[in-house]
């Protein structure tokens, strides 16, 4: 039979094992969204370039944004700005974790 000290141990082993778990089945999870969003992002592309409002990358792209039509780059810098907060506070928040 174990002491009750050999057993606390063992908990605490099975409990930081449980956690890990977790966290590794949190970060699939966050990757996931990550490709799913950049996919989405990718279609909003390809979309905004078949509409008449295509994307330009000369020295007018600032001033395109005024169009009526430049829904989809706001939508786009919304959901791109979203996916790196969330990305970077997961991150953040595993290094403390693992420290």
């Amino acid at each position: 039979m174990r002491s009750a000290e050999e057993r606390l141990v063992r908990m605490h082993e099975r409990a930081a094992a449980i956690k890990k778990r977790e966290d590794k089945s949190r970060l699939r999870i966050l990757g996931s969204l990550s490709a799913g969003l950049m996919i989405c992002l990718i279609v909003v592309t390809e979309q905004l370039q078949s509409m008449h409002h295509a994307i330009y990358t000369g020295q007018a792209a600032g001033t395109s944004l005024l169009d009526e039509s430049a829904g989809g780059y706001v939508l786009a810098a919304v959901i791109a700005f979203f996916a790196g907060v969330v990305i970077t506070a997961m991150v953040y928040r595993y290094r403390n974790k693992e420290k």
